[in-house]
This record gives C-alpha cells, sequence and structure tokens, in this order.
C-alpha cells in the first residue's frame, strides 16, 4: 500500500488525454469535454493520430509527441483506447515520466497482468481500468464520464460502483453538495479503496470520507487504512453485497472506528452528523417539543433503535414548571405546548441544556401561530452555540420552517425534516463515538503471559500440531480439556446444567474475507432459535470483549457475570491466535457459576495452519520490544502504539523548526490531528514506526526519537523517515533506532529502504552511507532521493555525526 504519486492524480500539472475524440458515444470523447468544461487550468494535451486539434486544442499523434515539461511527461493521462493498445501505451507514458494514469477502458485479466508489468518499471500508478473516472473541483479536474460535475467541497466520495457514482454526483448537485475528490475505483487493480483511505486521510482539503463498497480484498490492508484515516476525520461506509458474513462486516466496521450507514439516502446525512455533533457522554435523550404527538414520534424511534429516554432531576422540574402548559407535569419528552412563544422555546430550552440526566437533546418544533420558526430558530442557536452540548433538531413543516433550518445549519447544528430522521442521527452519534472508542485499543498477543502461562499453552499448541499430524480433523474431549485448561477455560466432565442459569455460547468461525471471528451469544437450542449473535475480530482485550458482550441479548442478562464472559472472550482470543490449526471453535452451552465459566460442551475443529496474516488485525508486537543501553542508561525500543500521541506531541513541541521542515517538508507549528493519528496508529503489518522511550523526571514516557518506514504491497521497498528530539542529536540515537529499522525490515524480506531528503539534511544523508546506502539527485530541486538495499547490507559504523 502506498500513497505514490496519488498527489499526481488529484492535482496534475498536465494532463495528457489518450485516445480523445470528437466521435459521439466514445469514452474519449465525453472525457474530453467534461475536461474543458472543467475549468482546469494546466496544459490538457490530447492525444489521437486522427486529429490535429480537438475543441480548439491542438491534439498529437502519440505519446513521444507530447511537449517535453518539468518531469518529461504529463502528470496524468487519461487512456480511452482499446484495450489491445494499453499495456504499450503505459509502457511509453511511464518511459516518458507520468507517474499516474486512469484507465477507463475495461480489460480482459491477460490485458490487465501486461499493463501491471509495463507500469512496475516507472512506479507508475493505475486508476481502475474501467470505472468511471474521478473528479476533483478544486483543481479543475473532471477526468471522468460522468454525465455532470461536482461542487468544491470538503467531502471525499469513493465508489466501486460508476453507476452509483454519477447518480451521487447529479443528486448532490441538487442539494449544493460539494466534495474535495470523487473517485470510481473500477477493477483496482493497482490504487484500491485502501490507497485513496490513505491518501484523502492526510488530505488537508477533505474533512470526511465517504465509502460504497460491494466487496473488500485484503481485509488487513483495508482495515489497516481505515483506522488510520477514521482516527482523523469521519469515514462513513455503505457496504452492498454479501461477500462474508454480513455481522462479521459489522464487526470490522466498528473495530476500524468508521460508522455504517445500510442505504444510500443515509451516507450524507450521517457525514454531517458526526461532523457537526459535539462529543456525547452517554446515550440518554432528551426531547423537546412544542405538541404532544411530536414527543411521541421522537419516542417511538427513539425505542426502535433502542435507545433511552433521559430522566429529568427534580431541579429541572422545579425550572420547568412555568414553561409547560397548564394543569401539565414537566417530563421527557418535554411538551411545551401549541402556544408556546419564542421566549418560552427559549425558557425551555436552557433548562434542558442544564440537566446532567440528559447526554444529548432533541428539539422537534412544528410551525404555530403563537411562534413564528425562524424567529425560534434565531433565538435558540445562540443559546446551543453556547450551551457545549450536542442538539439535534427537527423543523417539521415544509417552506415556513426552510428558513429555520437556514439558521441552524449556518450555525453548523445538525438539522432534519422528520423526527425520525434527528433519532436515527443520534442513534449514528452514539454509534460512531463507541466505534471510536474501540478503534483505539490495540490487544497485545499474550502481552500478559508469565512463564507458568507460556509454557501451557506451548503444551497446547504441541497437542494440536499432533492431533494434526496424525490426522485429526477435531479434538477428542480429553484433548479440548487439555487445551482449554491451558487458556483457564474449564471443559465440565459431565457435569449436569443447572437450568436456573443463563446458557450462553462462544463461537470462532474463519470469515472468508475478515479470517477468524469471535461471536457470544444465547446457548443451546434457545439460543438458535433467537439468532442472538455479536461478533468481534480478534485480538480482543476486555474493551473489546466488553462491547461483543453488550451488543448481544445474552450479554444483557448477564449482571454479576460479564466480567467472567469478558475475560472468557479474551482467553478464546488468544487461543485463537495461538492455535493456527483451530478451524473452527464451540462452546456451547457455557454456564456461568460461582467460580466462574463452566463449558458444558465443546468442539474444536482442525485444519491446515493459518498464516499469521489470518487475522485482519494484526495484534501488537510485544516480541520487537527491546532495551538497550544509551548514554549509561537503559533505553525502550519498541513500535509506536496510539496511547503515545499525548508523549508524540511533546516531542513535537521540542523540535527546532528547521528540524520540523526538513522532516515534513514545511513548516508546521504543531501537528494536526489526523497526522497525528497517521503517526501514532500505524498497522503493524505494513508498516513499522519503533520509538526510543523513558520515563521523563515529570513521571511521563517521553520519546526520544522516532524511526518509521512503510512497505509497498509488493514488498519491494519501504520508504522510510527518522527524526531524534533536536537536543539530542549527534549522540548516537539515530544509529540505534535505524539499525532496529533495517534489521526489521531485513528480516520480512523487503528489498530495500527509499526516502527522500532535502539536499542540506546532511544527517540523514550520512547515516545511510554509513549503513551501506547511496544518495541520489532527486526529482524536484533542493531533494535527494535515498536508497538502502537491504538483503546482504553491510552494517552500520559504531560513530554518528551530523544531523538526523
Amino acid at each position: 500500500m502506498s500513497v505514490r504519486q496519488l498527489n499526481r492524480m488529484f492535482e496534475p500539472r498536465s494532463i495528457a488525454i489518450v485516445g480523445a475524440s470528437l466521435r459521439a458515444g466514445r469514452i474519449g470523447t465525453t472525457v474530453l469535454a467534461n475536461m474543458a468544461e472543467s475549468g482546469y487550468a494546466g496544459p490538457l494535451w490530447p492525444v489521437n493520430p486522427k486529429y490535429d486539434e480537438l475543441l480548439g486544442i491542438p491534439c498529437y499523434p502519440r505519446v513521444a509527441a507530447l511537449p517535453k515539461v518539468a518531469g518529461g511527461g504529463p502528470d496524468l493521462a487519461v487512456v480511452c483506447t482499446p484495450p489491445d493498445t494499453v499495456p504499450g501505451l503505459i509502457g511509453d507514458l511511464g518511459a516518458r515520466g507520468t507517474r499516474a494514469v486512469i484507465v477507463l477502458t475495461p480489460l480482459p485479466p491477460a490485458v490487465r497482468q501486461a499493463m501491471l508489468k509495463a507500469a512496475r518499471p516507472h512506479q507508475l500508478r493505475i486508476l481502475g481500468p474501467g470505472g468511471i473516472g474521478l473528479v476533483a473541483p478544486a483543481a479543475g479536474l473532471n477526468a471522468s464520464v460522468a454525465h455532470v460535475g461536482a461542487r468544491p467541497g470538503r467531502i471525499a466520495f469513493v465508489s466501486q460502483s460508476g453507476m452509483l457514482m454519477t447518480a451521487v454526483l447529479d443528486w448532490a448537485r441538487q442539494q449544493s453538495i460539494g466534495f474535495s475528490r470523487v473517485v470510481s475505483l473500477g477493477e483496482s487493480v493497482d490504487i484500491d479503496v485502501a490507497d485513496l483511505l490513505d491518501f484523502l486521510a492526510g488530505d488537508a482539503d477533505t474533512s470526511a470520507i465517504v465509502l460504497h463498497l460491494e466487496s473488500i480484498g485484503n481485509a488487513r490492508k483495508f482495515l489497516s487504512a481505515a483506522r488510520i484515516a477514521a482516527r482523523g476525520k469521519p469515514v462513513v461506509i455503505l457496504k452492498s453485497g454479501r461477500d462474508g458474513d454480513d455481522r462479521v462486516v459489522d464487526a470490522a466496521i466498528r473495530r476500524a472506528g468508521m460508522l455504517r450507514v445500510h442505504s444510500s439516502a443515509d451516507l450524507f446525512d450521517a457525514v454531517e452528523t458526526v461532523a457537526r455533533a459535539r462529543p456525547l457522554a452517554g446515550q440518554r435523550l432528551g426531547v423537546i417539543c412544542n405538541g404532544t404527538s411530536l414527543g411521541l414520534l421522537a419516542s417511538d424511534a427513539l425505542d426502535w433503535i433502542g435507545g433511552q429516554l433521559a430522566s429529568l432531576s427534580p431541579e429541572t422540574v422545579r425550572r420547568l414548571r412555568p414553561h409547560v402548559p397548564e394543569g401539565m407535569v414537566p417530563a421527557n419528552p418535554l411538551d411545551i405546548g401549541v402556544r408556546a412563544d419564542t421566549a418560552r422555546h427559549a425558557a425551555a430550552l436552557a433548562a434542558m441544556l442544564a440537566e446532567p440526566e440528559a447526554d444529548a437533546l432533541l428539539l422537534v418544533h412544528a410551525p404555530t401561530s403563537a411562534a413564528g420558526s425562524t424567529e425560534v430558530a434565531q433565538a435558540l442557536a445562540p443559546l446551543i452555540r453556547a450551551g457545549g452540548r450536542s442538539v439535534l433538531s427537527c423543523w417539521l413543516g415544509g417552506a415556513g420552517v426552510q428558513a429555520a433550518r437556514k439558521v441552524f445549519a449556518d450555525a453548523n447544528l445538525p438539522t432534519y425534516d422528520t423526527p425520525e430522521k434527528a433519532v436515527r442521527a443520534f442513534g449514528q452519534i452514539v454509534q460512531y463515538q463507541r466505534n471510536q472508542a474501540l478503534l483505539i485499543e490495540v490487544p497485545g498477543q499474550g502481552a500478559l503471559a508469565g512463564p507458568e502461562d507460556e509454557a501451557r499453552r506451548q503444551a497446547a499448541r504441541q497437542l494440536v500440531r499432533a492431533a494434526r499430524a496424525a490426522g485429526q480433523d477435531r479434538l477428542d474431549p480429553a484433548q479440548a480439556r487439555s487445551v482449554l485448561a491451558a487458556y483457564d477455560l474449564v471443559l465440565a466432565d459431565g457435569a449436569p446444567c443447572d437450568a436456573g442459569r443463563a446458557l450462553l455460547r462462544i463461537a470462532m468461525d474463519v470469515d472468508p474475507v475478515f479470517g477468524p471471528a469471535i461471536s457470544f451469544g444465547l446457548g443451546g437450542a434457545a439460543g438458535q432459535a433467537a439468532g442472538d449473535r455479536a461478533v468481534g475480530l480478534p485480538p480482543l482485550n476486555t474493551v473489546l470483549a466488553r462491547d461483543i458482550v453488550q451488543r448481544s441479548r445474552a450479554g444483557r442478562a448477564l449482571d454479576g457475570a460479564a466480567n467472567t464472559v469478558e475475560a472468557a472472550l479474551v482467553a478464546v482470543s488468544q487461543l485463537v491466535a495461538d492455535l493456527d490449526e483451530v478451524s473452527s471453535l464451540r462452546l456451547d452451552p457455557v454456564q456461568p457459576n460461582d467460580d466462574g465459566l463452566l463449558v458444558l460442551h465443546a468442539v474444536l475443529e482442525l485444519g491446515p495452519a493459518r498464516s499469521e496474516a489470518a487475522l485482519a488485525i494484526r495484534p501488537y508486537p510485544h516480541a520487537l520490544e527491546e532495551t538497550v543501553t544509551w548514554q549509561g542508561m537503559p533505553l525502550l525500543l519498541r513500535p509506536i502504539r496510539p496511547e503515545d500521541a499525548p508523549a508524540h506531541v511533546r516531542f513535537f513541541a521540542a523540535l527546532d523548526p528547521d528540524d520540523v521542515r526538513m522532516r515534513f517538508f514545511t513548516a508546521l507549528r504543531e501537528l494536526p490531528p489526523a497526522q497525528l493519528a497517521r503517526l501514532t496508529q500505524i498497522d503493524y503489518d505494513r508498516a513499522m514506526a519503533f520509538i526510543a522511550t523513558r520515563m521523563g523526571a515529570d513521571g511521563q514516557p517521553e520519546t526520544l526519537g522516532v524511526v518509521r518506514a512503510v512497505a509497498d504491497p509488493d514488498n519491494n521497498q519501504a520508504e522510510f523517515a527518522i527524526t531524534i528530539r533536536s537536543d539530542l542529536k549527534g549522540q548516537g540515537l539515530g544509529t540505534i533506532l535505524f539499525r532496529k529499522l533495517v534489521d526489521y525490515f531485513r528480516g520480512r524480506g523487503t528489498a530495500g529502504l527509499t526516502g527522500e531528503a532535502l539536499a542540506e539534511n546532511v544527517g540523514v544523508q550520512q547515516l545511510l552511507k554509513r549503513f551501506g546506502g547511496r544518495v541520489l539527485a532527486g526529482a524536484e530541486p533542493g531533494a535527494v532521493e535515498l536508497a538502502l538495499p537491504l538483503q546482504g547490507v553491510l552494517h552500520a559504523k559504531s560513530s554518528e555525526s551530523g544531523r538526523n
């Protein structure tokens, strides 16, 4: 996975349209017309030997005849020619210096492979083949065959369906919704949704990301990119199709911190909701309405989504008594009556904003003769903005409430046209915050295991391997009892079932897309009939296990036994990570008792060993932690974790402005949230970042240096960067960290490390040379390219000097 060259695709300095035409019905005709009308300010070069000019633009007979510019060729080319011509054109464009190509022509498999082979020597990135193309309004780019363009905005939309992309563009223009980027993925043979998520995560022009996916190929690659993106900005996904278990898909989306919607109508409402809503402390909703029926509509909708109405405290009831119709007692929903004027609306809202039992408020207003809707909105919007609470609104009606909706929208307050939509939005906020909480959980693998625990687990591994070698496709009861015991799970020996306690079920199945998935719910025959099953992806810790338990009906009835079940789910997660030959697991029924959890029946089926990559989310790699001696003191080298974010902010603040410029190629005064998330939350499979850390004098962990690299999809190269705290440079820390990175990527078989640096950054160049690397002239003025082969590379010299 890489964002290499994607900036050339979205913000090209020059564009060639290969196969441009004037013939009706041709792809090249539509693309040329769209580009000519899009306001693109750079050179636009049609390529077609049949024309001297097209739409008044000079046309070139072949790629080799294109004008020479900085870099040698057009930044972006759009290819609209017959399939058999595409591989040769890709080779020609790559040799000319083009680094991004959109192939709109659908290609058969053999031609696709030939195209990729032609692109590889030039590191040329390809969007497609097939699909609709892309639109980037701010850059004046409409390299698509869509029948309508897009307005500028801050939402990125990526779709696997070209038809849905065109429909969304048409709908968005009517709704005055703008976009930063709109991309049709086509067949995704090179650039896929994970690459685009990586790019959009760091794209300053994008504040929210909307995805439509029909299938997910490499689950680990997708989830790692999604988790990075979702840490910095809202990511909303509409997943259609049925590749794999839909509950597993749900679990993956939750774990990645995204928000899933189930209809195209909800896509952009959800983006507005999560982008505008303020954080919630819980899920209790207070409702204010100017009519009893309006409150009933809202409470019914809340009950439908499993939400909770907030209780009103005695103090709030006292404050509200003067502001409800005569003879009524303040309650939730709060009905202030059809005769409520603007002052009553404001007083009721002020009292509810102070209610500690309500985590969010919903205002439902219908026009009446007692108060103009616009005046009510103008009075309430400042109160809400100053109140610091999440307040949703529904202005129910047509033209009479349009101005009121605009008042709230202009104040950046979420507003909806029906109570049901508003309540559904509240549910989305609650779910989004839950998913964001799950996102920062990074469970380790065996992090807390002591020597005795590890010995038992090792014995379980040997037992399972022996059973598999003997041709068994499942463990017998005695073997299952021994394996489960190694993970503190007790299999009963003919123990009777106590009908007075809940019967539960814990299972693991291997999903064809996301790999091992753990489920929990009601057990026995009743559980099968009820279909109660909540799913999570390993690795699990207690927080993640608790989320699974709370999403099941069985979990809501556990009371004091919930902790025991959570511990059992974590144990099963560890078993799944340790025992690659276990292809499925059934603990059903399972029964809580005074001593813990009793497994009444267990089935552990065996199959070919899974690779570690079968887990969609790689656990935190504890084995890579290492304590070294530096400056006569112990120093911990370890992979970075999300909880390192506060220390990373302090680390960044301790850097000299010149060091910041040489690391990020620009002047940054502070790390934007999206950038911080990207630096501290990485995928431990395709990327690695090692920090040097120790406990500071204030008792807080301090980061002294960091080195990181991201490997390309083929594991040919990993692009690296290194930063040492400014006051510690020249003391050998850079060599220690870089050696750690070199050893790691050499061990995973990566062919080489590459990097880019400013020519004035002498320190990193000297560091690379000490490890046997080379410094080459860069593609841009003032920059150099860094290259270090890893297979058979010499170890670095022990001394360190200069800046890094």
